[in-house]
């Protein structure tokens, strides 16, 4: 869908999907102006430190900013296909970039509005800077639309001077165009100025700028508020959209600049509807993004995490752009002009906890980009002249997060068509990532998470996301009824790789598991990416809890948060692991010592798993929120990226991508299992380990296709009482679809199922006979872990009080019991078929 029309269909879809999801929606504000200016306020962070980055757009224009400084160094269009307004010379010279300029005479002096930095007021899909001089103040804004690839750009100025003065303001605009992916520029264009002066059009004659391929892209510059008294001449090389105002304003008088600065193919149509429509189509996607901040609601006791969460939200509402005639996520709303695949998994383990509808579209585009080789895609852009797929390698870890998100997907869901789509991919990747399997570890060149490097060897890394992955699969098969005999292998395979995990992995010196330089070498460096196998709970409890203490102590910097890898001496070591030049970063940049959000994340899951959820929650608030973030050396509003971690230098803690859409789904994924939702390859459960303060909460879940209303209440290490719509249960794991989940904290007074490593039918309890019944589903001959929480230790021998499909078992419980008595029975056994009963005698 390239042509206009197209364009204009695909418009109107988007437009009336928009409004029958606002009209499902229980409990949102009304559109009017008022109501919605009150949510939008609560929906921004204001900022008045002088400093950072700042990317905001949206699904089809975006805009960055650097220094505080209130004029964009680049706007990324992405219809009709990817180009983007940028002056600057090289990645790191981005902030010397300076395409669009503003200059405010007033009472014989000027003023270049963008020279300084500027308190601002940020939400991901809007930003307003303003500023205060002597006499007359200003605020710079920028907005964007739900169906027109424009940018809203507002100045007003306001006298605040006893007396009428004349003020003049000039804007331009140099509207050279750079191409996606190889950055060319493009600066033939033949411009003009027309409808009396008020609008600028560059049209550009270099074939590859629109993909229609007719004819080529136009950049346009159209005035919608003030008119102005002046403009620049026409010309045909590096043209430049230039207009003046000038208006003599009475005390406390305002002079209102609203221009719509846009691309398109080189005719007037859309510039046309965006002059009449602009506002509405401006209101629709704030009202988009609001209502979409109120689906599945979270009350919690931390105000902070809660409007973090909102932010969040907004997030991944907002990172949305156009691309091949849809609209899809995307990394950042003005950096990146690409698609990737890892952004969209990792993200949606975030979202997949309340919005099922965006994990299942996500899921079936990646389908749409597959063809009958059913290999995953990598990334997808626009190059130069075409769209450009390209698929995942062979040890691509885009395949294990597929899977993973997609076993999360089902679970959350219950969808079994989309995922019956998408099981010959899943089978294709997991075919594909057995092959860099080689005694019981996966072998890949790049080093941990990194896409960088070309020296093979063994990875802690994904080996811990095989493992889970593999589970994952299976249990994706067996919800498909897939025969559960041809998944014994997978299975074996996953219980060889824990014990390689840690026999060939762990170093006891390190205290860490460290991955292999090569086939013969350890690399002693520390990674982030080892932290995934205490999160997924792979070791044991000594194992876990070292690890996690050596990354605190080697990785975190407790500023910021954790680092990629340690020590920084990757540039030093570029022949070793055979870098293509710096591109592991400077000491402290990128890779080498610089922090980046996951790392944080992998930390507080691991955190979670060990049982430490009020350290947890200070590694969330501190280094993944947004007050946590702005609180920080160099610290700003933002879902970042990546952040410079060299405590020695001027620009330690300094952002990179501020509004990145992973962020906030890491954000979300970790705040989910903060307040007590645990989600293993198997089963969704509840962990009864809340922060302390947390007593009372409420938040909703999806399970099985349906948002379960989920209240919590008590304090304790314990559940004394589960109730699934009303009705009292004896599993901690959930199963079936309760639209109302009632957990309450304290010394339980029956037994019940904590975790279970397969997937879970039912479980009942007869209180005549003292039996807790556990029907599971599994792989013939895989191992199972059960654990069960008992009110007092069971007075019979723990060798007889197991029953697995009616008949005595030879597997003997742990039992371990607290101070007061309560007990915890652990049984790991073997499942002979796939269906079986395992009862346990508590009397």
């Amino acid at each position: 869908m390239n042509d206009a029309s197209g364009f204009f269909r695909f418009c109107l879809i988007g437009l009336i999907a928009l409004v029958a999801a606002a009209c499902s929606t229980d409990h949102v504000p009304s559109t009017d102006s008022l109501a919605l200016a009150a949510w939008t306020d609560s929906l921004s962070v204001r900022f008045d430190g002088r400093r950072g980055q700042i990317e905001v757009g949206g699904p089809f224009v975006g805009a960055e900013f650097h220094g505080s400084r209130p004029l964009p160094t680049r706007i990324s269009f992405y219809y009709p296909v990817a180009n983007s307004i940028d002056l600057s010379t090289g990645y790191w010279e981005r902030a010397e970039s300076n395409p669009f300029n503003v200059s405010l005479s007033v009472g014989g002096t000027t003023t270049a509005l963008g020279a300084e930095a500027a308190t601002y007021t940020w939400a991901p899909h809007r930003v307003r800077f303003e500023r205060s001089d002597e006499g007359h103040t200003t605020l710079l804004s920028y907005g964007f639309a739900q169906d027109l690839p424009v940018m809203i750009f507002r100045l007003t100025v306001v006298n605040t001077a006893p007396g009428t003065r004349t003020f003049e303001v000039t804007t331009s605009l140099a509207t050279s165009l750079r191409s996606s992916h190889r950055f060319a520029k493009h600066d033939q264009a033949v411009s003009a100025y027309t409808g009396d002066g008020g609008t600028f059009t560059a049209d550009f004659t270099v074939p590859g700028t629109d993909a229609a391929h007719v004819d080529s892209a136009r950049v346009f510059v159209t005035n919608v508020g003030e008119l102005p008294t002046g403009h620049g001449e026409p010309g045909s090389l590096a043209p430049e959209a230039r207009f003046v105002y000038r208006r003599a304003l009475a005390p406390g008088d305002s002079l209102e600049i609203v221009q719509l600065i846009g691309s398109e193919g080189q005719d007037d149509k859309i510039r046309h509807r965006a002059v009449r429509e602009w506002a509405t189509s401006e209101t629709a996607l704030e009202t988009g993004i609001v209502r979409y901040t109120l689906l599945r609601e979270m009350d919690l006791p931390d105000a902070g995490l809660e409007h973090s969460a909102r932010m969040a939200k907004v997030l991944l509402r907002a990172n949305r752009h156009y691309l091949a005639g849809q609209v899809v996520p995307m990394p950042c709303p003005a950096e990146y002009n690409f698609f990737f695949t890892h952004d969209l998994l990792v993200t949606d383990l975030g979202a997949v906890r309340f919005d099922t509808e965006r994990v299942r579209d996500d899921l079936r585009y990646l389908l749409s980009l597959s063809d009958s080789s059913n290999v995953l895609p990598h990334a997808y852009y626009w190059r130069d002249g075409a769209y450009v797929l390209e698929p995942t390698g062979d040890d691509n870890w885009n395949h294990l997060w597929f899977i993973l998100l997609s076993a999360a997907y089902l679970q959350h869901s219950g969808d079994l068509e989309t995922v019956r789509l998408l099981y010959p991919m899943l089978s294709r990747s997991l075919e594909t990532m057995r092959a860099s399997e080689k005694d019981g570890l996966m072998v890949a060149i790049r080093p941990d998470w990194w896409d960088i490097g070309h020296l093979a060897g063994g990875r802690a890394y994904l080996t811990s996301l095989m493992i889970r992955a593999i589970e994952a699969y299976s249990y994706v098969s067996l919800r498909l009824d897939r025969d559960a005999d041809e998944l014994a292998g997978n299975m074996d395979l996953a219980q060889r790789m824990r014990g390689a995990l840690v026999e060939r992995l762990w170093d006891d010196e390190a205290g860490y598991l460290l991955n292999g330089l090569d086939s013969t070498r350890i690399d002693r460096h520390f990674y982030s990416g080892s932290l995934i196998a205490a999160a997924f709970d792979l070791l044991d409890e000594e194992m876990a809890t070292t690890l996690i203490e050596t990354a605190r102590r080697e990785l975190l910097d407790e500023n910021l948060g954790i680092r990629n890898a340690m020590p920084p001496d990757f540039h030093e070591l570029i022949d070793v692991y055979q870098f293509n030049g710096e591109e592991a970063g400077a000491p402290y940049l990128y890779m080498n010592g610089g922090i980046w959000t996951q790392g944080s994340a992998w930390y507080a899951q691991a955190l979670l798993a060990a049982g430490r959820p009020d350290e947890a929650r200070t590694v969330l608030a501190r280094y993944l929120s947004l007050e946590g973030t702005i609180d920080s050396p160099n610290g700003q509003p933002a879902f970042f990226e990546y952040r410079n971690g060299d405590p020695s230098s001027a620009h330690y803690g300094e952002v990179d991508k501020p509004t990145f859409l992973w962020a906030g789904g890491w954000y979300l994924n970790v705040l989910y299992s903060l307040v007590g939702v645990r989600q293993s390859a198997w089963n969704l459960s509840f962990d009864p380990g809340l922060p302390t303060g947390f007593e009372k909460l409420r938040y909703d879940l999806m399970v099985e296709g349906a948002p379960s209303k989920v209240t919590w209440s008590g304090t304790g290490d314990y559940f004394a009482d589960i109730r699934l719509d009303g009705e009292p249960v004896h599993s901690a794991v959930l199963f079936g679809a309760p639209s109302r989940i009632d957990l309450r904290r304290g010394r339980p007074s029956a037994p019940y199922l904590a975790s279970a490593g397969a997937i879970v039918r039912s479980v009942t309890f007869d209180e005549g006979r003292s039996t807790l019944r556990i029907t599971v589903d599994g792989v013939p001959g895989q191992d199972l872990e059960l654990t069960v929480v008992a009110p007092r230790l069971p007075s019979r021998d723990a060798a007889g009080i197991v029953r697995i499909d009616g008949a005595a078992s030879k597997a003997v419980p742990t039992i371990t019991v607290d101070p007061e008595g309560v007990a915890t029975v652990s049984l790991s056994t073997r499942l002979v078929g796939r269906n079986s009963v395992v009862e346990l005698r508590l009397d």
